[in-house]
């Protein structure tokens, strides 16, 4: 293993990283998903307990024990319904027959927006992590309660990173998939 600032490079057979991802991500079982947002297109999850940092421009807000960020394919399912996914964030917030304009701005609110709020504004309606399932090249399957699941599936070879769990901010090192492999 070479060690780099705060990331550790290394090879790994797909057993070996497979066991390595259920380790680092095993810490969510029975834990809460309580949050669900994306910065333009990176999607984000907040599990375990909320906690109030200040962020790096002096402003408090809210985070959780743990965060998953997504910037591949990912869908969130109930079954064989797709409830939500990435390619939501690019669609009109109302699901029509015809296809999203090309000019449509999807920053100022689409699909994936309205359905996430939906999804966690009912009280009565927890997420907790129910398992954790790592795949072939860096996919991975969180089942939550009620039925319901995050998958997620790298689907290119680009060296950009497709996914990072971590605790947020804490010194501790990032769990980080990108087409390159698996990074710490």
């Amino acid at each position: 293993m070479v060690w780099n600032a705060n990331v550790c490079f290394a090879s790994y057979t797909a057993p070996l990283m497979t066991k390595q991802i259920e380790d680092a991500l095993g810490v969510l079982v029975g834990l809460r998903l309580w949050a669900i947002g994306r910065a333009a297109d990176l999607a984000w999850f907040e599990f375990g307990n909320r906690r109030t940092v200040k962020g790096r421009n002096g402003v408090e807000r809210e985070v959780g024990d743990y965060a998953l960020h997504i910037q591949c394919a990912w869908r969130i399912t109930l079954g064989d319904k797709i409830v939500t996914g990435r390619g939501d964030i690019f669609c009109a917030p109302e699901e029509t027959d015809e296809p999203t304009l090309t000019d449509f701005d999807w920053e100022n609110g689409n699909r994936f927006d309205k359905v996430v709020k939906h999804l966690l504004e009912s009280a009565s309606r927890q997420f907790t992590v129910q398992s954790v399932n790592a795949g072939d090249a860096g996919s991975l399957t969180l089942a939550l309660s009620s039925g319901f699941k995050l998958d997620v599936f790298p689907q290119d070879s680009e060296s950009g990173e497709h996914w990072r769990f971590f605790e947020p901010y804490s010194e501790k090192h990032h769990l980080v998939f990108s087409g390159g492999g698996l990074r710490i």
